[in-house]
């Protein structure tokens, strides 16, 4: 069998595409497969499918195919254009490659495979032999590909929004997942109220807006305003990650205010415990189990606010809203007699915020899966040692955490 058979079966290469001839270099390591139309093609505009007079044939381009033996192998191709009443001059679509693509599709499937396999850009760079742009234009080229085919009219009831650190300081991303899903539907830079409206409205359509039932978030004044402006029908929820975060950090600052006290009369009783009290019980080790209980028979301060954090645990396991209300009326009651200013400014927060806390019994939906999506993303961002623009940071979270269908779908 010659080469330019054997690759014929290979490509799967149908009428009017034939192979012309076959190249090998062997310095530059490479196969050549030149790829020619048949005199008697007839050829329709890429944009209507009408069959069209052949204009004239473009200058010949190379594709980056699957390796041959360990050689980089191109497809080369002069394509035609057309003239179409409709649309003017056409380049005529080919089957082995989505348009303005430099790969052909059974490469490119290859490529968005090994990067999911490493999800390291430059380690995927290396392995597929591309440079680091390369790369990034397959990806931004999928994610692109994978969003246009989304279901618009998929109903989405439960969302969650929820911030990441972006560069350091005071620079974030707003995330919208869908806790359903355990997917990232959209990212945008920045937390304002500005941008969290465009993020909800542009992410889903209209319809799609009115079928939300819930917003899961924590009680960042511009998602909740966001919330409102553009699902007025929908409940805003926090839940047991975002409340224990305020607690925890009112147990933190009890901690290090008695800490500093009891240092001043050489009383270490609370040095090098700060992580004994930022966890539950269940999680703690039998050592640090043991430190515990003889801290908690002492009057300390740190505590008592470090058991009303344990208590309002109950407040999420009540089944209705009457029971969570009574419920927290009696624990905001004792935390304001209790004195402790952190635990005080905690608990009035939670109060302005009631709304959502009873949301949350009503629809039994939380930022778990936002959490845990959030870990995921700063696992990119360290692996990628860091991004610089935004797009990028964009395009790979929604890469590897979007669940977008982003093959292409073209055979050869």
């Amino acid at each position: 069998m010659q080469d330019t058979q054997l690759y014929h079966q290979i490509l799967g290469l149908s009428a009017p595409w034939c192979i012309e001839d076959v190249q090998l270099d062997i310095d530059k390591r490479c196969v050549l497969i030149f790829v020619a139309a048949q005199d008697t093609a007839v050829w329709h505009c890429p944009d209507c499918a009408r069959v069209c007079p052949l204009y004239d044939h473009r200058e010949p381009r190379q594709w980056r195919h699957l390796d041959s033996c360990q050689f980089l192998t191109y497809l080369v191709a002069a394509l035609p254009r057309v003239r179409c009443p409709e649309h003017g001059i056409q380049t005529v679509a080919v089957e082995w490659s989505d348009a303005n693509s430099r790969f052909t599709a059974l490469f490119e499937r290859f490529a968005l495979e090994v990067l999911h396999a490493t999800k390291i850009q430059s380690r995927a760079a290396a392995l597929l032999r591309l440079s680091p742009g390369q790369v990034h234009d397959l990806m931004t080229r999928a994610v692109a590909r994978g969003l246009s085919r989304r279901d618009r009219e998929e109903v989405l009831v439960h969302l969650s929004l929820d911030e990441k650190s972006f560069h350091k300081g005071h620079s974030y991303l707003t995330v919208l997942s869908d806790p359903t899903g355990r997917r990232v539907l959209e990212v945008v830079e920045e937390r304002t109220l500005e941008a969290v409206e465009s993020l909800l409205a542009t992410s889903l359509t209209p319809q799609q807006r009115r079928a939300v039932r819930s917003v899961s978030m924590d009680m960042w004044p511009a998602f909740l305003s966001a919330r409102q402006n553009v699902f007025p029908d929908a409940d805003t929820v926090h839940d047991r990650f975002h409340v224990a975060a305020y607690l925890n950090s009112a147990v933190d600052a009890t901690r290090r205010s008695e800490n500093k006290t009891l240092t001043q009369s050489k009383d270490t009783t609370l040095s090098r415990t700060k992580y004994i009290w930022l966890k539950s019980p269940e999680n703690m080790t039998d050592t640090q189990k043991m430190t515990f209980a003889a801290l908690s028979g002492l009057e300390l301060e740190t505590a008592k606010v470090w058991a009303f954090k344990e208590n309002f645990r109950a407040f999420f396991a009540c089944h209705t809203e009457y029971g969570a209300r009574s419920f927290f009326e009696r624990w905001y009651e004792a935390a304001l007699v209790l004195g402790n200013v952190p635990l005080n400014k905690v608990a009035q927060m939670l109060k302005r915020h009631l709304a959502g806390l009873l949301a949350y019994i009503v629809h039994r939906v939380s930022n778990g899966i936002a959490e845990g999506l959030n870990g995921q993303i700063q696992l990119l961002k360290a692996s990628a040692r860091g991004f610089r623009q935004f797009g990028n940071f964009r395009v790979a979270i929604l890469f590897f955490l979007g669940k977008l269908d982003m093959y292409p779908h073209k055979s050869p």
